[in-house]
């Protein structure tokens, strides 16, 4: 039906919803919630890009992203970190630590854990390509395009 303003064709609307109602009748199964088919990890981020990895105990002063080679024990990626606060840090510490990127020893440092919910994998490397697969011109210009360098 084209408008649904009342008072437009207003027999053919009933028509249409007691058409419904009749296909409608009957028991329906159990439904799933939303989400709920999906795994959910818990995670931590890497406050550059983004690189996601299972949520560790701790992690030692000298941990770098395995992506882009940032520091993960530093101010970015603590539970406590807020840049409104003192020092930037809702702990109390007693001195600023300069760089909120670099890697720190403080003692009050927690990584932040995140849940994700995505249902994808996390750190799983995609299948390598076998060395006598033939490659065609446009793959190749697409790649030297995108290379990192």
């Amino acid at each position: 039906m084209k408008y649904r303003q009342p008072g437009y064709r207003d027999s053919e609307y009933k028509e249409e919803r007691e058409k419904r109602r009749d296909e409608d009748r009957g028991p329906r199964g159990p439904r799933e919630p939303r989400g709920m088919a999906r795994e959910a990890r818990v995670v931590t981020r890497c406050y550059q890009c983004g690189h996601q990895e299972p949520a560790p105990e701790s992690v030692p002063t000298s941990a770098l992203c395995p992506k882009c080679r940032a520091a993960q024990h530093c101010c970015r990626n603590c539970v406590h970190f807020d840049p409104g606060a003192r020092f930037e840090c809702r702990r109390p510490i007693p001195k600023r630590f300069d760089s909120k990127t670099a890697a720190n020893t403080c003692g009050s440092f927690r990584p932040e854990t995140v849940l994700d919910a995505t249902g994808r994998r996390i750190a799983t490397p995609g299948p390598a390509a076998a060395p006598s697969a033939k490659v065609s011109p446009g793959r190749a210009a697409f790649e030297a395009l995108f290379k990192k360098k």
